[in-house]
């Protein structure tokens, strides 16, 4: 009893000396309710309500599931809207900051509330699990999840969640805790995500119902997303739930299911995306059908306001997309899953991809299963036969090129011999006439860079070098 007590009293006097709570010098002496620091260790637990800055001198835990101000309960009007967005809380996280979660450990920034998490090439920013160092575990604690006041639209085109009026009150995934996003606003800012690296997480709280490495649902695109890691993730990398937010520049390495997965409405643009599958395993360690992108939801479900431009990705597929000798339990019956598509576009989605690579993915690259699709100097290197399968009608317009042989250097950039015209796809939504940039190559990275874009700052050792 007697250790209980000054352990207490030691994280009282630490929390006020080191300043959890405080400015870019740790000055302030002000505690704040939910961070606990013990010398230079502090736990972030249960609901945060005040602003709090994690910094690099410290080493930041994460205990059970922590949430970041108060707007995921219901909201009644534009009234009750309005207070949740002046009661918001900011998270600010400096470069370098290293967050290590327990198993139980999950992170939830609520609609009005933000995530100030920039870091930089030299000093980026870490989410891991606190059990080792070595960024290879898979499932070890929940994930971050970003709530917004943008919109998502309901299964089945039940169209937007507000209807004729403002409020919105949608229950997100993710199990108990989660509670409400969305709302109207287009243009919601939930902060900024940059340079930051996310690894070994993935809750799943039920069937259809998990943490994914990074989940953004009804995000605005007031929000900034670049320069972001997501490794060995136990369900999705990262997946949209409506929402308007931009994504560019992003590495996605051995998670379990898709890399990128969007629907329930959502709108909008991405750009320098590379994708690259497990090499080692040859099956899925849970229940997941592992593709690279996976767009909107199918039948029942679609969701015909989903639509997305995405340029210069690179996806490359591994032995686990490329095996049918297994199956896996889907809604209690055991399934067949390999042979997954690199692309799996569905349920009335519109999509344009544009100079992009889909390689390693044996027995079909992509899938289209009606939707509106559009591809623009997209290459692979599955054969005729696999390489586009449609049904239900869909219309695309432009193709898929095949039988073509796929060089990576030590950059996963892609030479192709073919003329490569300098385009860009036409942007999505209101004022991101900017967000593309057009480029004369196919792919993540420039094959004329000196260094791809993501050297240096993602983690060590997850990106392999496929020279094939």
């Amino acid at each position: 009893m007697e250790l209980k007590k000054n352990y207490l009293a030691l994280a009282v006097i630490s929390a006020a000396l080191v300043g959890c709570g405080g400015d870019d010098n740790n000055s302030s002496k002000k505690n704040v309710s939910g961070v606990s620091c013990v010398e230079n260790v502090c736990t972030l637990e249960g609901q945060i309500t005040e602003d709090v800055t994690l910094t690099a001198d410290k080493e930041w835990r994460l205990n059970g599931f922590v949430t970041i101000g108060a707007g995921n309960v219901e909201l009644a009007d534009a009234a009750a809207v309005a207070a949740a967005k002046a009661a918001g809380v900011t998270l600010t996280i400096k470069p370098g900051v290293h967050v290590k979660a327990f198993n139980t450990g999950a992170l939830l920034v609520t609609r009005g509330s933000k995530i100030m998490a920039e870091g930089t090439a030299a000093a980026p920013i870490t989410f891991s699990s606190i059990q080792d160092d070595d960024f290879d575990g898979q499932g070890e604690w929940g994930g971050v999840v970003v709530q917004g006041f943008a919109p998502q639209y309901g299964a089945g085109n039940t169209n937007a969640c507000f209807g004729n009026g403002t409020v919105c009150n949608v229950d997100g995934e993710g199990g108990t805790g989660i509670g409400k996003f969305g709302g109207n606003d287009t243009a919601d800012n939930s902060g900024v995500i940059k340079y930051v690296r996310i690894a070994e997480a993935g809750r799943v709280a039920g069937p259809n119902n998990e943490i994914n490495g990074l989940t953004l649902q009804g995000v605005g695109s007031g929000t900034t997303l670049e320069y972001i890691q997501i490794h060995n993730n136990l369900d999705d990398g990262i997946e949209w739930f409506g929402g308007n937010v931009n994504l560019k520049h992003a590495v996605l390495t051995g998670n379990d299911d898709d890399d990128i997965d969007f629907d329930e409405g959502y709108q909008g643009n991405m750009q320098y995306v590379l994708i690259v599958k497990d090499q080692s395993k040859d099956k899925p360690s849970g229940s997941n059908d592992p593709r690279g992108v996976e767009a909107n939801s199918s039948g029942a479900d679609a969701v015909s306001q989903t639509t997305a431009a995405l340029a210069n990705f690179t996806v490359v597929g591994g032995p686990l997309n490329n095996n049918d000798t297994y199956e896996v339990e889907v809604k209690g019956e055991m399934t067949k899953i390999g042979y997954q598509p690199g692309l799996k576009l569905r349920g009335k989605v519109n999509v344009e991809f544009v100079n992009t690579v889909v390689a390693n993915w044996d027995k079909n690259c992509a899938e289209a299963d009606d939707v509106v699709a559009t591809f623009t100097q997209v290459e692979s290197d599955c054969t005729a036969a696999n390489v586009l399968k449609t049904k239900n009608s869909p219309t695309v317009t432009g193709t898929i090129a095949s039988d073509l042989t796929i060089s990576f250097d030590s950059k996963l950039a892609y030479s192709s011999n073919s003329t490569v015209n300098s385009i860009k796809p036409t942007a999505v939504g209101t004022g991101n006439d900017s967000f593309f940039e057009a480029t004369d190559y196919i792919g993540a990275v420039d094959p004329d860079a000196a260094t791809a874009w993501w050297s240096g700052w993602t983690l060590p050792n997850t990106v392999p070098s496929l020279n094939n």
